[in-house]
């Protein structure tokens, strides 16, 4: 069940007292002139980060150029919820839930992934500036996929939330 839009009215429509320091996070990552915005902003091409956000919760700032969609893999998470924030730049993520998929490699535990191959019947979310998309471990999401046939520079953060904080009868006030 992903969920994505604009980071003011997911945060609104979110009810979970544990992601408040991933909202904070988030906005000062889109803030001018923050350490974290000047930090991400600042990035060379092709270059991450991980920064520690508090003992569970940890994000993965980059920059990468966005590709073509021939060649590409499908990704799922078990122990993580990934919350996928644009700070500049416009990419496609596409995401099918992962019993339409067929697995590539199998669970890498130690980094908590699986790959999918591709699959057409996948919905395509369009990412710009300030947009937020979060994928619970059934979505396969296959992030940084070109609009056009543009490559474009994307900067963004990919906070990694444990999957035990989102209790989803309790998920939406």
């Amino acid at each position: 069940m992903a969920i994505f839009g604009k980071i003011s009215d997911i945060q609104k429509q979110l009810n979970i007292s544990g992601l408040d320091v991933v909202f904070e996070y988030l906005e000062k990552s889109i803030t001018s002139n923050t350490k974290i915005n000047t930090r991400i902003l600042s990035m060379n091409l092709d270059q991450y980060e991980k920064i520690k956000i508090t003992d569970d919760i940890f994000a993965i700032e980059q920059s990468y150029n966005t590709h073509q969609l021939e060649g590409s893999l499908f990704e799922s998470h078990v122990k993580y919820v990934d919350i996928q924030f644009l700070i500049s730049g416009e990419e496609i993520i596409e995401v099918v839930h992962t019993n339409l998929l067929e697995t590539d490699s199998e669970y890498d535990e130690e980094g908590d992934f699986s790959l999918y191959k591709a699959n057409p019947s996948s919905s395509k979310i369009i990412m710009k500036k300030d947009d937020l998309s979060i994928f619970f471990p059934m979505d396969g999401h296959m992030p940084g996929i070109t609009i056009g046939n543009i490559p474009r520079q994307v900067f963004k953060t990919v906070v990694k939330v444990p999957e035990y904080i989102f209790k989803l009868s309790e998920t939406f006030g």
